[in-house]
């Protein structure tokens, strides 16, 4: 002992010599030491070298200015004995506070060359069979940084404490390993971000190096990263010019919020499309180059009954297992276009409604397209209070819901445009609120195919009324995000009888909006689209019914093509086959709160023409009624009236223009008429009058009809006649009887017309006009003065015109 410590005090700067020469020796760089202190009191036989502001640069350090080592205190125990035999003497090594910087500029110039050995330490260490053997390495406020421009990498460590047990057997190296540390970065590529960026990693653990394979290994080791715990394995293979490495990690317990944020910020932006509240059980596997480039990730995880957050749709009480990959398909490179997030067997509540779906999968993270599948059966009571439509309520019914969707992962007008599924509905009871109408026993379903919707065969009751109905919207689902009033349904409705009577509600002005609840629904934006769809959209309808009845009308094989609108309904064509002939309409009726305006051109093609005005209510006007006419009637009717909320005719309202033929025509006790047996044929029949072909105009207006001139050639007799008829008091009707019906006409007479125009000689001329008692009086128009005052009424219009 005694000449140990003689050696030590008289070779000190020999000593020292030796510890700075074995630095700067082994290194092709520039060393400087800041000074050295020795101590060999309180571990002897070892002695400890002390090293101040130790510093190595490379030769290039003047251009890029990063050091490659720099330490403040650098403590290297030594063996004594070992010294003195001229063999390896270095037995322990502690760093306190110091950096460690590997540097590769973006040309590959990089100073890790620092590592080489000079060519003749190399010579003289291969004829060495005995190496220096470290024990022990503690290292603290150490910071390793790789910075690699090349490869964009940037590994960035602030070593806190790391404590090495060193045991060195023939074949391996066994660490026995306490750690802190602090990952400012562990970027395998910086344009993507970092591993485990900001967190703590804390572990005590053992990790093996295999000498000949030259191979870092660990198996089942159990860390912590920033508090959660980890249970690890891994291998990094440092032969071979492309060193490779593969990590592995399992973790219970983990919030989602951390396992995004411990992943690079490409990936953990990737994957805020969803967001999850109730902590996770996850596994990763991280494989890929030690050289730089993007490792391979593969991330899975199983969740149960947890909440669940989406760009679309919330979800509590969810359970799936799930992965995210980098790498859907080998051999291209891993980053966001060939990476995926899927869920499988998915399971969860949404708003208290069971949702299922085999598969959710988000491709392309750079641009994330979703493709996923949803299905869910429920009660539709359990709607409304989802949707909070102002519109429709639903009072019973079974619904069930099979979607697909493929398109972009992203909330905007063209998001429905990839949606596909039905949605059908069982012995559902629907009510539309603004006209207070049910739909009863709805059985059906509703078809999404992209953008477009399908109704098909969907059955119901409607006041009794049977109706099946097929129908599309083109383009639907994207107009109810954008335009709703450009939005077209095209409905087609069949009916075995469609009863009118049932359907006065569409004339009724809309009432009130539903009672609204104070809570905004889960649905209130979509809720309110619908509504805006349903009010302002144009509903195309075309109709078929075996039978239509009205009251007393009844009208068989009936088409009707009629658009619907908010303030409006276009009737495009309705026809149908009534009283021995045909009838077809088209029109308008404007919706106003008081009543309705209609606008209608009807034409009716050999029709029974009292059973036509019995069912067109005399058409306003009661000159000329149901129970006066019989005959085969063709006509063209251009008309416009009031209808009142109960569908019925406001009479005052009607104006029309009626331009007709009526064969087999026949007058039947028609008071005008009879009242000329005062002056002449006192003795044939009046009561029944038979008639040629009669054609004429009608004006109808403010309940009064006008006759133009019109030629009735009968089985009585021949006459003209004009005027105005109604009962307001100022009926006015001119008659002219030419003389030549002086002659009796045989039973088989056929009356055969001459022409509203024809001079047929001698004539009587009557008027007739209200008497004091408002009935129609009869006089002799000696003077032709119904003439003289219908030129000067015309004379008068002329001039107020």
């Amino acid at each position: 002992m005694i000449a140990v410590v003689i050696y030590v005090s008289v070779n000190k700067k020999k000593i020292i010599g030796q510890v700075t020469s074995a630095i700067s020796d082994q290194l092709n760089g520039h060393v400087v030491i800041g000074n050295m202190e020795l101590s060999f009191i309180r571990n002897f036989p070892h002695i400890s070298v002390l090293l101040h502001d130790v510093s190595i640069t490379d030769t290039l350090f003047t251009n890029h200015h990063h050091t490659f080592f720099k330490g403040k205190e650098i403590f290297v125990r030594i063996d004594v004995l070992k010294l003195i035999d001229h063999q390896p003497p270095i037995k322990g090594l502690r760093l306190q506070t110091g950096e460690l910087y590997l540097y590769t500029d973006s040309t590959g110039y990089t100073n890790t060359y620092l590592f080489h050995l000079k060519q003749d330490t190399i010579t003289t260490s291969r004829q060495s069979e005995t190496r220096n053997e470290l024990k022990s390495v503690l290292l603290r406020n150490v910071r390793f940084i790789v910075d690699d421009r090349k490869k964009h990498k940037m590994h960035d460590l602030v070593i806190e404490q790391l404590k090495l047990g060193i045991d060195s057997k023939e074949d391996r190296v066994l660490l026995s390993t306490k750690a802190e540390i602090l990952i400012k970065s562990l970027a395998f590529n910086t344009l993507r971000g970092s591993f485990a960026k900001d967190k703590m990693f804390r572990g005590h653990f053992n990790v093996t190096f295999q000498k000949s394979a030259k191979q870092i290994f660990f198996d089942s080791i159990n860390i912590q990263l920033s508090g959660q715990p980890f249970n690890c394995s891994g291998q990094l293979e440092l032969a071979g010019n492309a060193p490779q490495f593969w990590l592995r990690l399992h973790t219970r317990k983990v919030k989602y919020d951390f396992i995004r944020s411990a992943l690079p910020q490409k990936i953990a932006s990737s994957l805020a499309v969803v967001d999850v509240n109730t902590p996770l059980n996850a596994s990763a596997s991280i494989t890929g180059p030690l050289k730089g480039g993007d490792p391979k990730v593969y991330v899975t995880w199983q969740a149960r009954d947890i909440s669940l957050q989406t760009l679309f749709l919330d979800f509590d009480h969810a359970s799936f297992n799930g992965f995210f990959s980098n790498e859907v398909i080998p051999g291209l490179p891993r980053k966001d276009p060939n990476s995926v997030i899927q869920l499988n067997g998915f399971t969860a509540k949404w708003h208290g409604l069971p949702v299922k779906s085999e598969n959710i999968r988000i491709y392309n993270l750079s641009q994330p397209l979703l493709i996923c599948d949803l299905t869910s059966q429920f009660s539709l009571t359990d709607l409304n209070e989802l949707i909070g439509s102002k519109t429709l309520y639903l009072s019973q019914g079974a619904g069930n819901v099979q979607l697909k969707y493929a398109g972009p992962l992203a909330r905007n007008d063209s998001t429905n445009a990839y949606l596909n599924g039905t949605i059908s509905f069982k012995d559902a009871s629907i009510e539309y609120l603004p006209r207070k109408v049910e739909m009863k026993k709805v059985n059906g379903k509703l078809t999404f195919k992209n953008s477009d919707l399908f109704i098909e065969n969907l059955h119901c009751s409607v006041m009794d009324n049977d109706i099946t109905m097929n129908g599309q919207a083109h383009s639907l689902l994207t107009l109810i995000n954008t335009q709703p009033d450009k939005a077209i349904i095209n409905w087609n409705i069949y009916m075995p009888v469609m009863n009118l009577g049932s359907f006065v509600y569409l004339f009724k002005s809309k009432g009130p909006e539903g009672k609204k609840s104070e809570k905004k629904s889960v649905l209130q934006t979509m809720a309110n689209k619908m509504d805006d769809l349903i009010e302002n959209g144009r509903l195309h309808v075309k109709l078929n019914a075996d039978k239509l009845i009205y009251k007393g009308f009844e009208g068989r094989n009936a088409l009707a093509d009629i658009t619907l609108l908010n303030d409006r309904y276009i009737i495009n064509n309705v026809k149908m086959d009534h009283s021995g002939g045909h009838i077809a309409f088209s029109g308008n009726l404007l919706n106003k709160t008081a009543y309705h305006q209609a606008n209608l051109a009807i034409d009716l093609d050999n029709v029974n023409v009292s059973k036509v005005f019995a069912d067109f209510n005399n058409f306003g006007q009661d000159g000329l009624t149901a129970q006066s006419l019989e005959g085969r009637l063709t006509a063209t009717v251009e008309a416009s009236m009031k209808l009142e909320n109960d569908g019925h005719v406001v009479p005052a309202s009607v104006v029309s223009q009626i331009d007709f033929t009526l064969k087999d025509g026949a007058l039947n006790n028609y008071e005008p008429i009879k009242k000329l047996q005062r002056f002449v044929f006192k003795k044939r029949n009046f009561d029944n009058i038979k008639f040629a072909e009669l054609k004429n105009r009608l004006d109808i207006s403010n309940q009064e009809i006008k006759i133009n001139r019109m030629e009735i050639q009968s089985t009585v007799m021949s006459i003209f006649i004009e005027g105005k008829y109604n009962q307001k008091g100022t009926t006015d009707l001119s008659i002219q009887v030419p003389l030549s019906n002086l002659k009796k006409r045989d039973e088989d007479y056929n009356p055969e017309n001459i022409g509203v125009n024809k001079k047929v000689g001698r004539s009587i001329f009557l008027r007739g006009r209200p008497g004091s008692d408002g009935n129609i009086k009869f006089q002799l128009d000696l003077f032709k003065d119904y003439e003289k005052d219908k030129k000067a009424d015309t004379v008068i219009k002329y001039k107020v015109s």
